[in-house]
C-alpha cells in the first residue's frame, strides 16, 4: 500500500476513535489524582478560599487554612469530601468543597518527530497510539509509520519499544498495540530514518530564523537545509558558514563560503549527511561565540559540536578526509 493510501485509510479510523473515546471514558472509574496534577478547589460561599493547587511530587497539597494533606491516590470527589470535613473546624459551618482537575499532568506523554503538532499531551485516561496521533493532528507525509518507537523511562534506563503501525493498520500485526504509560515518549521518524532509531537529522545553529533539528532527505544540500530553517538572518556571516561532520570516529569541520556559491551558478552544492551540524555565525563574531551562547543547547543531543569547533581551530582547512575533499573539490569545478 502506498503512503498516501495508508494515510487515507488511517484518517477514518482516527476520526472514529476520537468520537467514541468520551463514551468509553464515561464508563470507567473516576480519575485518581497523581503527582503533578493541577487541581481547582472551590468552596461554596467562600470565594476567598478558591484557588488552583499543584500536587507536589510527594503527593501532598497545601490548602489554607487546612494545611497539608495527601491528595495522590484520591479521586476528586473523595478529596472534596475530605476538605469539606476539615474546613468545618475553621469556618464553624457546613461547607461544600468541589475539586476538579485543571491539568492531568500525571498522565502526560510526549510526541516527537513527523507529526503535525509534536509536544506534551495530558489525558484523563491514557489512549492508544492511534488516538494520540489523532490528537497531534496526524502524521506528516514523510512519517515512517512502520518504525514508530515508544521510549519508556525505567529504573534500569530507557526502554525502546518498536511498533509497525502501518502493519497494524493493514491488519497484518498480531495482537494489540502496546499500552501507553505516563512519561512515555512516542517517536515518529521520517521515512529515511532518524530520531531515536536512526540518524536522519541535520542540526542548524546560529543566524537562521528557526534553529533546530531538521530531517534530511537523500541528496539534500546545505542551501536546502538552510531554507528549511527559515533562511539566514540579515546579521549572518555567509562567507564563513561551518559544517561539522563525523569522519571515521573523529570530526572534521568544513568552511563554506555561501556568498561565492550563491553568486557562482556553476558551483556545485555542498551535500550533507545525517548527523551533520551547521553553524551560521554573525558578522563580527566566530562560531565559537555561537556554540558558547545559550543557543548552543539546541545541539545538546548531538555528538559534541564543541569538539568539532576545537578541531576546526587546530587543523588545516585542507583535510585528508575523503568526503570533505570531494565536497571542496566539487565546489571549485566549473
Amino acid at each position: 500500500m502506498c503512503r498516501h493510501s495508508l494515510l487515507a485509510a488511517l484518517l477514518p479510523v482516527l476520526v472514529t476513535m476520537t468520537v467514541l473515546s468520551p463514551v468509553a471514558t464515561a464508563q470507567q472509574a473516576e480519575y485518581m489524582i497523581g503527582a503533578g496534577d493541577i487541581l481547582a478547589v472551590s468552596v461554596w460561599r467562600h470565594a476567598d478560599l478558591d484557588r488552583n493547587i499543584v500536587v507536589r511530587t510527594n503527593g501532598l497539597i497545601t490548602f489554607p487554612p487546612v494545611g497539608e494533606l495527601m491528595a495522590q491516590g484520591m479521586t476528586p470527589t473523595a478529596l472534596g469530601r475530605e476538605l469539606t470535613l476539615r474546613l468545618r473546624d475553621y469556618t464553624r459551618e457546613t461547607n461544600q468543597v468541589t475539586v476538579t482537575i485543571v491539568q492531568f499532568n500525571s498522565q502526560a506523554i510526549f510526541l516527537t518527530g513527523q507529526v503535525a503538532m509534536p509536544g506534551r499531551y495530558s489525558f484523563e485516561r491514557l489512549p492508544d497510539i492511534l488516538q494520540v496521533l489523532s490528537e497531534a493532528g496526524g502524521p506528516l507525509p514523510m512519517a515512517d509509520l512502520s518504525s514508530v518507537a515508544i521510549v519508556r523511562p525505567t529504573a534500569a534506563g530507557p526502554e525502546v519499544i518498536s511498533i509497525d503501525l502501518s502493519a497494524y493498520m493493514r491488519g497484518e500485526m498480531a495482537g494489540a498495540l502496546p499500552e501507553l504509560r505516563p512519561g512515555d515518549t512516542i517517536e515518529f521518524p521520517a521515512s529515511y530514518g532518524g530520531g531515536v532509531t536512526g540518524s536522519g537529522n541535520v542540526y542548524v545553529l546560529g543566524e537562521v530564523n528557526r534553529p533546530g533539528a531538521y530531517p534530511l532527505t537523500e541528496g539534500m544540500d546545505l542551501l536546502q537545509v538552510l531554507a528549511l530553517a527559515g533562511g539566514t538572518t540579515r546579521e549572518a556571516k555567509l562567507s564563513d558558514v561551518v559544517v561539522v561532520m563525523d569522519a571515521g570516529g573523529s570530526q572534521v569541520a568544513a568552511n563554506v563560503d555561501l556568498t561565492r556559491i550563491t553568486s557562482d551558478g556553476a558551483a556545485r552544492p555542498f551535500r550533507l549527511s545525517g548527523g551533520d551540524r551547521i553553524v551560521v555565525p554573525m558578522e563580527g563574531s566566530s562560531i565559537g561565540d555561537v556554540l558558547l551562547s545559550g543557543a548552543g543547547s539546541l545541539l545538546s543531543a548531538t555528538t559534541s559540536v564543541l569538539q568539532g569547533y576545537l578541531l576546526y581551530l587546530t587543523v588545516d582547512r585542507t583535510l585528508d578526509d575523503s568526503r570533505l575533499q570531494q565536497q571542496l573539490s566539487s565546489q571549485t569545478q566549473p
